[in-house]
Formats: structure tokens, C-alpha cells, sequence
């Protein structure tokens, strides 16, 4: 699964992963990840995200309306947002770019986004 490959580009291991929208690609990480190192959430409607303060290495998201200055703030500096080929929308980018997301690429309509320490607001 490519969103896996992903979630393995720079570091190696995340502690704190949340899924938006999408039971399967939780399921997935669930039993492929070491749970003793990954904490994983899912979030099933994107009004739940905020309810639980939390703050995310990686946020990998399946939802068309969500508030992404609202993930942008909750993804742990040098994070990344990775969204997922369904919701995929050439002008995402460009949203993600004005919120001040950076390293914005595309791969087979992934978007990977990552959040900076002193980039930006």
C-alpha cells in the first residue's frame, strides 16, 4: 500500500499517526505497524478531529471537507499531512501552500504535505 511506503519517507518510525475518513487504510497501518512504537487513530467524521487535542507526526487524510489549517495546527513540526488519491484536487495544493504547508508533491494522487518548525504561522 503506498500510503504505508509513505508514512516511511525521512525518519523511519512515527509515534502518533491519525486516519481520516478511511477505516480501511486504519485497518491496514493497524496490522502492519508495531503497535509498541505507533499509536494510530482513526477518526471517522473530521468533527471529531479537533475534539481530541492532540498532536500528530502524521495525519493521512480521506476527507473532502475538512479544515486544513485546523490539521496544519494539530501536525507536529516537521509532521506531514499525506491525503489520499479519492479527495485528490490539483487546487489542494495551492490551498496547502497558502496555509503554509511545505515539500508539497504529488505520487499517483497522494499529497504529501509537511509542516516546518518556523515556517510560516
Amino acid at each position: 500500500m503506498l500510503v504505508y511506503d509513505l508514512l516511511l519517507l525521512e525518519e523511519g518510525l512515527y509515534s502518533n499517526i491519525a486516519v481520516i475518513g478511511d477505516k480501511n487504510v486504519y485497518e491496514y497501518l493497524k496490522s502492519h505497524l508495531d503497535p509498541e512504537w505507533i499509536d494510530i487513530d482513526f477518526i471517522e467524521d473530521f468533527k471529531d478531529y479537533t475534539r481530541n487535542k492532540r498532536v500528530y507526526h502524521r495525519v493521512i487524510n480521506g476527507l473532502k471537507n475538512v479544515d486544513y489549517n485546523k490539521i496544519y495546527n494539530s501536525i507536529h513540526h516537521q509532521g506531514w499531512l499525506i491525503t489520499l488519491p479519492e479527495i485528490y484536487d490539483y487546487e489542494l495544493i495551492q490551498k496547502l501552500s497558502d496555509i503554509n504547508f511545505v515539500a508539497i508533491n504529488e505520487t499517483d494522487k497522494h499529497l504529501t504535505a509537511k509542516r516546518m518548525h518556523g515556517w510560516g504561522s
